[in-house]
């Protein structure tokens, strides 16, 4: 087992195995490389900042420690962070909900000496006080304890090392999993496996799959093809990762989709990644899944039916960015806030890549100017379901003071909130895809229904100009807002119309020194380009998208109503005014996903009528090569990106952005599961 004859130090003190002619660490870049491969990759400090529960990370090659040292150095960060966040809070429950507790399991089969570490870690003086007290415990001999486990413990016992002497493979199948999984993160470490195929096997990414727990990451140094098929074929999704140093990309994966059992109607079909798929749409959803498809090196072909993109929903001058929250945490809160920093982190990207768009991240003001709001404001402050930089109380004064404007009523303030001009948005991100030479737009098309061939694709039946066009496409994602409820195969699902105008009034000294958004029953947005914006209707399944006196009268009525102090605006300082249709489902969430055989559905998942927890594991039916991302109501701006990247991991094999719960939450499919259970199909 001994490794003393099989290691030699080179000029610059870095140790090399010559048992596996290979490097233990790249020693030109130190110890940044694997911080990156290895730390962020799996995103550690930030897990271990909001983890409240015992955090598992498991490694298949101990090597010199290095990989765990720089855990420790990310725990340690993560305990400051969370503190200095309790400190500026003053949230003791917090303090008291974190227990900062870890647990790394490592193997390794040739370890090296007490002496081979203290020369090997020498290099990395910046870990000095972690790699001390490491080394106290560290065995002076070794070889003692073949065959055994060597227990480590750092930070008062706030961490602890298992270190396996042995074959990884050996080791792993021994060791028991819990039914949730055992593991939250793994460092798939080793030899290269091109000198080291004996631990690089099915075999040991077998037991990887079968301690992970749902959700568990995994990256690792190689992007080798057979290492990444067998990652696949044991449930994990892979995604490259570009870095600098002797590395140029290393993977990332992400344990998704496999352990829904009894629950395959919950299962997502996986497709081999297609060099090229259709559009249908021209707003902010179709802009996004070619923004994200395009990123993924897919080409895209998007069809318009006007003659330029966003001049559906995504058409108004002005659009408020923010999350839909309740007082406490549900399925539909949760969503929204996940998809709201998601959208802003793509927004963020898109500016600092050049490719700019009217905004302002003002911040967004929800006015209690009523009882019910009042008391509603009261439970947000008991509850504290969400973080302060999400959404925090303020009074009346504060209010005035961030509006710019006197407000007789305190409220609900998300800080990040603001608003962002949609048109150009979508074209930032039309931009921005074109940019990788994989978009082409084709406007003044508009796609009447879908037919499907003998070989799985799909003719796209389209009318212009009175000549009929047939398109062939391979395969068709879409994202036509309530332009889908007309589609054949995509009207089979519960999408409804709701029409709603938004006025744009002038603007003035007064209501111009407006410095955020206001939300009361409808909402107004700060001055941009002299106008200011407020609504809207919500005129149900309509879909007449001309405007009209009476919409403007419902929108002034409504701001003067709820706050009658701001501004005496009447129905001459109306600029324009617009009306288009947003897609709503029945639980108001988007949909996102493959289109559901739902025939098939009705057959496969019957018994579900008689017993709602009957154990299925037949995969979800779906129809060949339909994809809808639809559905997103007035909240497009927040949750289309989210549905996006959902829609390209479906589509490229890549890590899901949410878990599986929430992806069902999302799937087009969940109505029919629904409407089993409750005996009304």
């Amino acid at each position: 087992m001994s490794s003393k004859t099989s290691l030699i130090f080179q000029d610059n003190g870095a140790p090399y195995s010559t048992h596996f002619d290979d490097i233990y660490f790249d020693s030109k870049t130190g110890c940044d490389q694997s911080k990156t491969v290895f730390i962020q990759a799996n995103n550690i400090v930030e897990r271990l900042k909001n983890n409240d529960s015992l955090f598992t990370i498991a490694e298949t090659g101990f090597g010199t420690g290095l990989n765990f040292l720089l855990t420790l150095e990310a725990y340690k960060e993560s305990v400051l962070s969370t503190y200095s966040d309790v400190l500026s809070t003053e949230n003791k429950k917090n303090e008291e909900k974190n227990t900062h507790k870890l647990h790394f399991i490592s193997v390794e089969k040739f370890p090296l000496s007490k002496n081979q570490l203290t020369q090997s870690l020498q290099l990395f003086p910046d870990l000095a006080e972690f790699y001390q007290p490491f080394l106290e415990q560290y065995p002076d001999d070794i070889e003692t304890f073949e065959n055994n486990a060597i227990s480590f413990s750092f930070f008062d016992g706030e961490v602890s090392l298992t270190l396996y002497l042995g074959d990884a493979t050996e080791t792993y199948t021994t060791l028991k999993s819990p039914k949730q999984g055992l593991v939250d993160a793994w460092y798939l470490d080793g030899f290269s496996p091109r000198k080291n195929t004996e631990m690089w096997s099915l075999e040991l990414f077998e037991q990887v799959a079968r301690l992970a727990k749902e959700q568990s990451t995994l990256s690792t140094f190689t992007i080798a093809g057979f290492v990444r098929r067998q990652l696949i074929d044991v449930g994990f999704r892979l995604q490259k990762i570009e870095t600098s140093g002797l590395k140029k990309e290393v993977l990332r994966a992400v344990y998704q989709q496999t352990k829904l059992i009894g629950k395959g109607y919950q299962s997502r079909p996986r497709i081999t990644k297609p060099q090229h798929v259709a559009i249908v749409g021209g707003g902010i959803a179709s802009a996004c899944a070619a923004y994200y498809l395009t990123t993924q090196g897919v080409k895209v072909t998007l069809y318009c039916k006007d003659n330029t993109v966003a001049q559906g929903a995504s058409s108004n001058a002005i659009g408020a960015l923010f999350p839909l929250l309740h007082q406490q945490r549900d399925d539909i809160s949760e969503f929204y806030e996940t998809a709201y920093w998601r959208a802003l982190h793509l927004y963020h990207s898109l500016l600092k890549q050049g490719f700019n768009f009217s905004h302002q991240w003002c911040g967004l003001l929800e006015i209690s100017y009523k009882d019910a709001l009042k008391k509603r404001q009261t439970l947000f402050e008991e509850i504290q379901a969400w973080p302060k930089t999400l959404i925090h109380s303020v009074t009346a004064e504060q209010a005035s003071q961030l509006s710019n404007l006197p407000l007789q009523h305190g409220g609900l303030f998300m800080p990040s909130a603001g608003w962002i001009a949609p048109q150009e948005l979508v074209s930032a991100l039309l931009n921005a895809a074109k940019s990788t030479n994989r978009l082409r737009v084709e406007n003044s098309i508009k796609v009447e229904s879908l037919t499907q061939k003998a070989d799985q694709s799909w003719i796209l039946n389209t009318d212009k100009s009175s000549v009929k066009k047939q398109l062939k496409e391979s395969i068709v994602i879409v994202c036509g807002g309530a332009d889908s409820i007309h589609i054949n195969t995509i009207n089979q699902l519960p999408l409804t119309s709701v029409r709603g105008q938004i006025t744009s009034m002038k603007t003035d000294n007064s209501i111009g020194k407006l410095s955020t958004v206001i939300c009361h029953k409808g909402y107004l947005t700060p001055a941009h380009k002299n106008i200011h914006c407020i609504g809207a209707t919500f005129d149900k399944n309509s879909f007449d998208i001309t405007a009209n006196q009476q919409g403007d009268e419902y929108n002034l009525s409504m701001l003067n109503q709820c706050l009658p102090e701001l501004i005496n605006w009447n129905i001459n300082d109306v600029v324009s005014a617009k009306a288009r249709l947003r897609c709503m489902t029945p639980d108001h969430l988007p949909m996102v996903g493959a289109m559901p055989n739902i025939e098939a559905h009705t057959t496969t998942y019957s018994h579900l009528r008689k017993d709602k927890n009957w154990k299925f594991y037949q995969a979800a039916p779906t129809i060949n090569n339909l994809y809808v991302l639809t559905g997103l109501g007035a909240r497009g701006l927040c949750s289309a990106p989210i549905a996006a990247e959902i829609l390209a991991a479906d589509i490229c094999g890549t890590p899901y952005p949410v878990d599986s719960k929430m992806l069902f939450n999302l799937s087009p499919n969940r109505f029919v599961i629904r409407d089993l259970i409750k005996r009304k199909i």
